[in-house]
C-alpha cells in the first residue's frame, strides 16, 4: 500500500509535465485503486474506534451536555473567520521568519516583500484571532467526545479567572493565556474542563467550559469529581471554592487531588490545613514571582507534598533549557508546568511531556495556522497537477 501511494504521488507531480504516457496513466490508475480499497477496509476500523471512544464518555458527555448552550448557527462563519485569521497568523510568522534566516540569499527587494507581506499578514491574523478565538472554543462536551479518556476537573474561584487569563511573556507574538498553557500541559493526562462563570458572555481559553445553574451545581460538581482522573483546584477565596475543598477531602482518593497555591502572601494555607489531617508547612511554599507558587499533592495518607514553582531543571532538560530556541518558549507557566511534572512523579503519575506541551502551546496558533496554510497549498497544487494529468487543462 506504501508502494502504490508512493508511486500515486510521484507521478501527480511528476506527470504534469506533459510527460505521461499510456503505462503511467494505467499505474496511477491502479495506485489510486489500491489507495481506494485501503480506504474502504479501514472504514470499519475507524467506525468501530470512534464507537468505542464516545462510548467510554457517554456518561460524562451527557452529564455535560446539559448545561452546554446551544450554538448559534452564526459561530460557523466565526469559526471559519478565525481558521482564516490562523492562517494568516502562522503563514505570516513563517513569512518572517524566512526573510529572516534567508535574507542574506535574496535580494533586497524580495526580503523586503517577504518581510511587509509576513508582518501584514501577522497583524490581520491577530486582529482576527482576538475578535474570533473566544467565539471558536470548544464547549466541554465537545472536548470529552474527541478525545475520549477521563477527564481533569479544574475548579477555581471564577473572580480569579482574570489572572488566569492574562498572556505571559516570553514568545514571538504570543496569543495564549497562562490557562491554556495550564490546560495543554494537563492535557497529558485527559481532557481539561472546567465550569463557566454564570452569566459570562463567552467562556475563557484554556480549560473547555460548560454551565451550571447557581442554584443546582453540587451535585453535578460531586459526580464529575467521581468522573475524573485527576481534581486540580487552585486555591482562593469563595465559600464554593472551599466547599469543593472539603468534598474532595472526604470523597475522594488522596492521590487524585492536586492543589495550586496562590502566588504572594495569603491565608489560603492556614485555612487549607483545616481540612487537613496533616497541615502543608507554611515555609515550603515559593516565592511571589510566578502567579502559582506551589504544586501541592498528597501521599495515600493525606501527608501533603509541596513543590514550589521556579526550580531549575536538572538533566538533559537543563542542556535543552539553555538552547535559544527552546529558551525563547520559556514563560512562567511552563515553570509551573515544570513543579506539576515533578508534583505528580511523586505519587506515582508520570507525565514525561508536560513541560514541552505547556512550551509549545505559546506557539499553538502560528503551528495550527501554518499547518494549515500548507495543507490548502498542497491540495490546490495537487489538485491542479490532477487536473493537468488528465488532460483538462
Amino acid at each position: 500500500m506504501a508502494t502504490a501511494a508512493y508511486v500515486a504521488l510521484h507521478l501527480v507531480i511528476s506527470l504534469g509535465d506533459g510527460q505521461a504516457t499510456d503505462s503511467d496513466r494505467s499505474e496511477v490508475a491502479a495506485a489510486a485503486l489500491w489507495l481506494g480499497l485501503l480506504a474502504v477496509v479501514l472504514v470499519g476500523p475507524v467506525l468501530w474506534l470512534r464507537h468505542r471512544r464516545r462510548s467510554g464518555a457517554r456518561e460524562l458527555v451527557g452529564l455535560v451536555s446539559r448545561f452546554v448552550p446551544a450554538q448559534p448557527r452564526w459561530r460557523k462563519a466565526v469559526r471559519a473567520a478565525n481558521s482564516l485569521g490562523l492562517v494568516l497568523f502562522g503563514g505570516g510568522a513563517y513569512t518572517v521568519d524566512l526573510s529572516e534566516r534567508r535574507g542574506h540569499t535574496m535580494s533586497l527587494e524580495r526580503q523586503f516583500l517577504l518581510l511587509a507581506g509576513g508582518l501584514a499578514a501577522v497583524g490581520a491574523g491577530l486582529l482576527i484571532l482576538r475578535r474570533t478565538r473566544l467565539h471558536a472554543a470548544r464547549p466541554a462536551a465537545r472536548a470529552l467526545l474527541l478525545d475520549g479518556r477521563r477527564p481533569v476537573l479544574y475548579l477555581r474561584s471564577f473572580d480569579d479567572d482574570g489572572i488566569a487569563a492574562e498572556i505571559d511573556d516570553g514568545a514571538d507574538f504570543n496569543l495564549h493565556s497562562r490557562e491554556e498553557q495550564l490546560a495543554r500541559a494537563l492535557g497529558a493526562i485527559g481532557p481539561v474542563i472546567a465550569v463557566g462563570r454564570p452569566g459570562e458572555p463567552l467562556p475563557h481559553l484554556g480549560a473547555a467550559r460548560f454551565y451550571l445553574p447557581l442554584d443546582d451545581w453540587k451535585s453535578t460538581v460531586l459526580r464529575l469529581m467521581d468522573l475524573s482522573q485527576l481534581i486540580v483546584l487552585r486555591l482562593g477565596q469563595g465559600d464554593g471554592l472551599w466547599w469543593e475543598v472539603e468534598q474532595a477531602r472526604a470523597t475522594q482518593p488522596a492521590a487524585k487531588l492536586l492543589l495550586l497555591a496562590p502566588a504572594g502572601p495569603s491565608d489560603v494555607v492556614a485555612r487549607l490545613n483545616g481540612y487537613l489531617p496533616v497541615p502543608v508547612p507554611p515555609d515550603g511554599l515559593g516565592g511571589g514571582e510566578h502567579w502559582i507558587s506551589a504544586v501541592i499533592v498528597f501521599d495515600d495518607r493525606w501527608t501533603p507534598r509541596v513543590t514550589p514553582v521556579g526550580l531549575t531543571s536538572t538533566g538533559w532538560w537543563r542542556g535543552l533549557g539553555s538552547n535559544a530556541a527552546v529558551g525563547a518558549l520559556e514563560t512562567p507557566t511552563v515553570s509551573v508546568a515544570r513543579a506539576l511534572r515533578t508534583a505528580l512523579a511523586s505519587v506515582g503519575r508520570r507525565r514525561r511531556t508536560m513541560i514541552w506541551r505547556a512550551r509549545f502551546a505559546t506557539q499553538l496558533a502560528a503551528a495550527t495556522g501554518f499547518g494549515m496554510a500548507v495543507t490548502v497549498a498542497l491540495a490546490g497544487w495537487l489538485g491542479y497537477r490532477a487536473v493537468q494529468v488528465t488532460g483538462l487543462w
